[in-house]
């Protein structure tokens, strides 16, 4: 080990000053670690980031050792502002006046020419329920393929392997680039699939041993999680498993909900792959947009069972993201983006629940209201009165939420607005007038 030195208030002449433009800031300082990384070489680093600027020093080691031949690059950047680097060589024996200048030169010429490397990266997800017996090309680079093992039932902790050939500058930037692609397909098979899927990340936990009669007999602290054993994974031929099997969906719709007794492994949507090719051909402003709304899609999922009065407010939150862009449409509710993306009819069947979903967020938002009663008492008295409107209206909305998101995907977030009437409408205008009637004279509450 080594102690990982601040730079930036050395004293000593400088061998090379520069600046580099806003716009290929970001870009120059992954060329800087690609070219460390093609070298062969190590590097440490430190920063400070504040509102206003944001500076540290690199080391870019050419040697092993507790003082290893170095170049030592410290960098400011304002907000907004130009990069601006400095270097000078440095460790034992110090690093060469040419060595420094030609590192610093094939930094700038890979910025210039914008080089990338192409890797295969792979990762495992996980979700709950029939399991993933088939392969699912997603274009020529990612495919989401079966693992080696399953669960003993047929429904449980399910695993998907992710395998993907992924740009990048140098193997940070791919990295970054696969772990970005992998939290864009969680969100696009929660709309596509209705699937909330997490990273598979073994972690220590307890683990129990039983003896024949079921008693406890040790508990010991091991590696909980799926691990994909085997030789290490290659970028996997086409057709080596076979293909998931497929359901015409009529849209808009979802398909089938839940799990059904002729079926024993996950399917997915016969146009399963049109939703893809929209997913990535979203601008980058729509695709933003679509996934602030699978996020919030996503944490409703976290939410269930313990709390479902938040499960429905970030459905309710999942489609109003989808609202377009502007002020003017800052007072949609989620009423007015079913009626826009999924129809009328819909939105009016929400709106006319007994429990409705925009009351639901609203008061849990401002005042805190659970509207499931989570805060009740579950005595088994209390349950056979329970009112099933609570529950009626969290079908009708996980489905037609959904719904959205997949009409939104299909139109690539270009639609007709269309706005449910308001209270503030003529009839809205007589149900206030005849409220503060029934306020001031309650003798007018029998008519």
């Amino acid at each position: 080990l080594r102690p990982v030195v601040d730079h930036r208030f050395d004293e000593g002449s400088l061998l090379i000053e520069m600046t580099v433009p806003t716009a290929l800031a970001s870009d120059w300082m992954a060329h800087l670690t690609a070219e460390a990384g093609k070298r062969g070489w190590s590097s440490s680093s430190i920063a400070q980031v504040d509102a206003d600027e944001n500076s540290g020093s690199v080391s870019v080691n050419a040697t092993t050792g507790p003082s290893p031949t170095a170049l030592h690059i410290v960098w400011e950047k304002p907000r907004e502002g130009d990069l601006r680097v400095r270097a000078r060589p440095g460790g034992t024996p110090r690093m060469s006046d040419d060595l420094a200048r030609s590192f610093m030169d094939a930094v700038s010429e890979r910025v210039t020419n914008k080089p990338t490397d192409r890797r295969h990266r792979w990762d495992l997800i996980t979700y709950g329920g029939l399991p993933w017996r088939g392969e699912l090309w997603l274009g020529d680079d990612v495919r989401l393929g079966p693992p080696a093992r399953f669960p003993d039932a047929l429904i449980g902790p399910q695993v998907v392997i992710v395998d993907a050939m992924v740009e990048g500058i140098g193997a940070s930037g791919v990295a970054d680039n696969f772990r970005r692609l992998v939290r864009e397909l969680q969100v696009f098979l929660a709309v596509a699939l209705g699937r909330r899927t997490t990273l598979v990340r073994p972690e220590s936990g307890w683990v129990a041993d039983f003896d024949e009669s079921n008693h406890p007999v040790e508990c010991t602290l091991r590696s909980v999680g799926y691990w994909e054993v085997g030789s290490p994974r290659i970028f996997p031929d086409e057709e080596s498993s076979p293909p998931m099997p497929r359901e015409t969906v009529s849209r808009p719709g979802i398909g089938r909900i839940g799990i059904s007794k002729d079926r024993k492994e996950a399917w997915v949507p016969d146009d399963i792959e049109d939703l893809w090719r929209s997913f990535k051909d979203l601008h980058p402003d729509k695709l933003e947009v679509l996934l602030r709304a699978g996020n919030a899609y996503l944490n409703a999922d976290r939410m269930w069972p313990e709390e479902p009065t938040a499960y429905a407010l970030f459905h309710v939150v999942a489609c109003e993201a989808l609202k377009p862009t502007g002020r003017q449409y800052d007072r949609l509710n989620v009423y007015d983006v079913v009626a826009s993306l999924v129809g009328e009819p819909e939105a009016r069947k929400l709106k006319d629940l007994p429990v409705g979903p925009q009351k639901v967020r609203s008061k849990y938002v401002h005042r805190g209201v659970l509207a499931a009663g989570e805060l009740r008492s579950s005595f088994l008295l209390d349950d056979v009165f329970a009112d099933p409107s609570f529950d009626e209206m969290l079908r009708e909305l996980s489905s037609t939420c959904r719904t959205c998101l997949v009409e939104w995907l299909r139109c690539g977030g270009e639609y007709t607005v269309v706005s449910l009437p308001r209270a503030g409408g003529k009839d809205g205008l007589l149900t206030r007038l005849r409220r503060a009637l029934v306020r001031y004279l309650p003798w007018t509450a029998a008519r």
